[in-house]
């Protein structure tokens, strides 16, 4: 997950080809882009190279080292729980699966669902997994708990069968550890029907089970919410949850609550996450989980989101993008959180800073068909995105295409210097056309060309001030030829 730019298909330009301006042509400004990143809207893959596959899960910090489970899902073969680790959050190590389905009986059979998993460290330094399986095809989740002295060893499930939970089915769940105690947060099946209900129920002094007492909150799923999850911030809990709209990207809400008391949670009601540009579908995820990044100068905070839409397999389009997971920086402003579309995401671990290429969707990969998801297309404009005829390990990118008519996107920046890079390709030959800067606080925007015939992927970057704090990227052509563009970031320059 740590590939910056599609390289295997791009052409490096010499210093001669990458231009920056600043109001007139001078010499190349260095950029201040990390060496590896969280690069959203691509195929992740491990320290060896391979696709990392670990959806629905979730990520536990043991010293300095991070550990991601999730599970395997793969068309066609066993499921598993995969573990995965990082000092960074940017590079993984595949450490193995922890649980793995075999034979034709028991929880744990060939065929069955194995999803959601959930790890946690119990005080008394045991290892706890949860997860949610079933007893039969057509059937509904119940729970497995299973453990393990170490945290990438091999888990042990602590029954012979799953159990329901409070008598009942469950839909998604997550776990929540809040000091000495720990909870199983879930969405409930009634009588009456799936998803029925949201939940919060303690679990016993091992973590091992459901506490045998009624949850310390249960409410109506009035508002079809799944995936839900807590996270601690100062003295307010915050319950984040998905919408339900089966394999599709869905929007992300919260409510908040100063205890974790059934009066506490009762307080409110679910409000809708802001996101930074406007996003419908939080990106095109699900959410899973807000991974605190505690370091030297605070802690930050990094939103864990799935790419089911990847698994679809029914009618119609699942929106979603490339990749099977997207993470994303989440900031509170007067207690209210929002999400930041970045393309890609730096983590400073040891610091507990999270910064990255501010333009969403520069990749232009987030699958949305007939539009430019986060980008604002002029009317009359013929602008799209479009397949490329470039892939990578097998899966295929997309790539905005422009015969004529303009295409932009209003970035949020502090003041000071910035790089725009992109790769383009034109046929050439149209009378103008360009990549801008504009409104970054001067009159004249800031301009690059690219209206010469460039049949191979090239880099050009353009070196700009911002002292109004809005500036506008934009993309221009008037016809006469074709124009694509890809790989749109905007680091601090140096």
């Amino acid at each position: 997950m740590n590939v910056r730019t599609r390289a295997p298909y791009l052409t490096t330009l010499t210093a001669a080809l990458a231009l920056a301006l600043t109001g007139s042509l001078s010499a190349p400004a260095h950029a201040a882009a990390p060496d590896s990143v969280i690069a959203n809207d691509t195929v992740w893959k491990d320290t060896d190279g391979n696709p990392i596959l670990a959806q629905g899960g979730n990520v536990l910090k043991v010293g300095s080292i991070y550990y991601w489970v999730g599970q395997k899902l793969v068309k066609g073969q066993p499921k598993a729980v995969n573990l995965y680790s990082s000092t960074d959050l940017e590079n993984w190590k595949f450490e193995g699966p922890i649980l793995s389905q075999s034979g034709t009986t028991g929880p744990l059979a060939t065929g069955l669902w194995l999803g959601r998993p959930q790890l946690m460290r119990n005080p008394n330094g045991t290892f706890v997994l949860v997860v949610e399986v079933n007893n039969g095809p057509g059937n509904r989740n119940q729970l497995l708990f299973a453990t393990s002295p170490t945290v990438d060893g091999t888990y042990t499930p602590t029954t012979q069968n799953s159990v329901m939970v409070n008598g009942n089915t469950i839909g998604d769940h997550s776990v929540f550890v809040d000091g000495a105690n720990a909870y199983l947060v879930y969405v409930g099946d009634t009588s009456t029907g799936i998803n029925q209900t949201v939940n919060i129920a303690r679990l016993n002094a091992d973590w091992t089970a459901v506490a045998d007492e009624p949850p310390i909150w249960s409410a109506s799923n009035s508002a079809h919410t799944e995936a839900p999850a807590i996270v601690k911030v100062g003295a307010t809990y915050y319950l984040f949850a998905s919408g339900m709209d089966w394999w599709d990207a869905t929007p992300t809400s919260y409510r908040t609550s100063t205890a974790m008391t059934s009066a506490g949670w009762s307080q409110g009601s679910w409000q809708r996450v802001v996101t930074r540009p406007g996003s419908a579908n939080s990106f095109g995820t699900q959410f899973e989980q807000i991974i605190p990044v505690v370091g030297s100068q605070g802690t930050s905070y990094l939103y864990n989101g799935d790419r089911y839409s990847q698994f679809y397999t029914g009618d119609g389009n699942a929106p979603g993008g490339i990749g099977k997971n997207a993470w994303y920086p989440l900031t509170f402003e007067g207690g209210a959180p929002v999400l930041h579309g970045y393309t890609d995401v730096d983590v400073n671990t040891a610091a507990g800073t999270i910064t990255g290429n501010r333009v969403a969707n520069g990749r232009f990969d987030q699958d949305v068909a007939g539009a430019v998801p986060h980008w604002t297309v002029k009317e009359g404009s013929s602008a799209r995105t479009e397949e490329s005829n470039a892939t990578l390990g097998g899966d295929h990118h997309r790539q905005l295409s422009v015969y004529s008519g303009y295409v932009s996107q209003q970035l949020s920046l502090p003041n000071g210097t910035y790089e725009l890079s992109f790769d383009h390709r034109s046929s050439g030959g149209q009378k103008n056309a360009y990549a801008e800067v504009k409104n970054h606080g001067s009159t004249t925007p800031v301009r690059v060309h690219v209206n010469t015939s460039q049949y191979q992927w090239a880099t050009k970057k353009i070196t700009f001030t911002v002292t109004s704090g809005k500036p506008d990227l934009g993309v221009w052509a008037d016809a006469g030829g074709w124009l694509n563009i890809d790989n749109v970031s905007v680091w601090p320059a140096s």
